[in-house]
């Protein structure tokens, strides 16, 4: 499988006179059949979510005790445990469970970690992941 990351910075302004303009980077992942959907962040749980949703696997929220929490992704009687920490995210599906860092600074490093998870938990095949820059036309 095939899937493309795009990222585009933009400048927005807060709305009024007194708000100062800031710079955000906005993230879309194209599938390889052409579908393409937002991604809020440039991170494992994001984008394991993105390719979950489009195999189809139903999320339901739930909570493990009074403090902690978990995401849990189901499919044909089987179900894939997520648990986000500040800086790492686990995921396990019966015994098997892998402990990686939420985010990368290489997308290399990134891109890897994703696959790990989708292809031991979810039972995708790896996915070959570009990264284009989109830049803006100047405004002249």
């Amino acid at each position: 499988m095939k899937a493309t990351i795009s990222g585009q910075k933009r400048i927005s302004e807060g709305g009024c006179n007194a708000c100062t303009a800031f710079s955000l980077q906005v993230y879309h992942l194209t599938f390889s059949d052409g579908s393409r959907v937002s991604l809020e962040r440039l991170d494992v749980p994001t984008i394991v979510m993105a390719f979950a949703q489009k195999d189809r696997w139903q999320q339901e929220f739930t909570m493990l005790d009074m403090t902690e929490e978990a995401m849990l992704y189901k499919k044909d009687g089987q179900t894939v445990t997520e648990q986000e920490a500040s800086a790492n995210v686990s995921y396990q599906k019966g015994p098997d469970r892998l402990k990686l860092a939420k985010e990368y600074c290489d997308l290399a490093d990134l891109y890897q970690g994703i696959n790990q998870v989708l292809t031991r938990f979810f039972g995708m095949e790896e996915v070959a992941f570009d990264y284009e820059t989109i830049e803006r036309e100047p405004v002249i």
